[in-house]
């Protein structure tokens, strides 16, 4: 039976529609918890936040990658495609955002300083890791420590925080630094009276306290602006407080 010429037009409508939404990358590199929980995580359910509110103009598709890799493959290329996720901007040497087209914060953080609790440190600043081994995420930088390290501060490098911790917990490293985020997952994970005996301490002073954003490439002010749309609706959102409670956050 011959199709009506207004069932074709609505056909092709459709087609325009769906070619219409772009597909594209958004970049992790956070392989710790809650970024990353199994076959999910915050990165995942915030790519399909992202995906839910631009229907039809962009369509993400998460990318788990390691700092470093980001850095030398994403970051090298100035036109990069996609969007990359949980970021800040001094993390990536762009404080005065020049280099790249950032959204409004998506949500705040900060990073602890974790040590054993039988050697308990409190974080006063970079003086404070002088001659300690500290346990770096490879591709990471440290605010305030990068030219203290293999000076007066031991670096060693893994390529995920959970590694740190680990070494910590057993001694091989004197501390670490890692998102607060991250941290307080874990807690959460070992339940109250675990984490109260955990051998783990943070220091009561943040090593830095920060915003999480989203930046796209300099070349890509569409998709930039979409994207900061989407996150200055976020706070007000049920959907997306309830992605944040999931996880322990706020």
């Amino acid at each position: 039976m011959p199709k009506s010429p207004a069932f074709l037009f609505a056909l092709l409508l459709s087609g325009a529609a769906l070619s219409a939404e772009e597909m594209v990358p958004a970049y992790n590199t956070y392989q710790a918890v809650p970024f990353v929980v199994g076959d999910g995580g915050l990165a995942a359910d915030l790519v399909g936040y992202l995906n839910n509110k631009l229907k039809g103009k962009y369509q993400f598709k998460l990318t788990q990658i390691p700092r470093e890799t980001l850095n030398k493959t994403v970051l090298g290329d100035a036109g990069f495609k996609g969007a990359v996720l949980f970021l800040s901007p001094p993390f990536v040497d762009d404080a005065a955002k020049t280099r790249y087209l950032w959204t409004q914060p998506m949500m705040h953080d900060s990073n602890a300083v974790v040590s054993l609790a039988s050697r308990k440190l409190e974080y006063a600043g970079p003086d404070s890791l002088k001659g300690l081994k500290f346990g770096a995420v490879r591709g990471n930088r440290y605010l305030g420590l990068e030219d203290r390290f293999g000076k007066d501060i031991q670096k060693e490098e893994v390529n995920e925080e959970l590694s740190n911790i680990k070494k910590v917990a057993a001694g091989k490293i004197d501390v670490t630094i890692m998102a607060n985020s991250t941290f307080r997952y874990l807690m959460k994970q070992m339940g109250k009276q675990n984490a109260e005996h955990s051998n783990l301490y943070t220091s009561g002073k943040t090593h830095l306290e920060f915003d999480r954003h989203l930046f796209v490439a300099k070349d890509n002010a569409a998709l930039a602006k979409q994207l900061d749309g989407v996150v200055a609706g976020m706070k007000a959102d049920p959907a997306w407080k309830a992605v944040l409670a999931r996880y322990g956050l706020e």
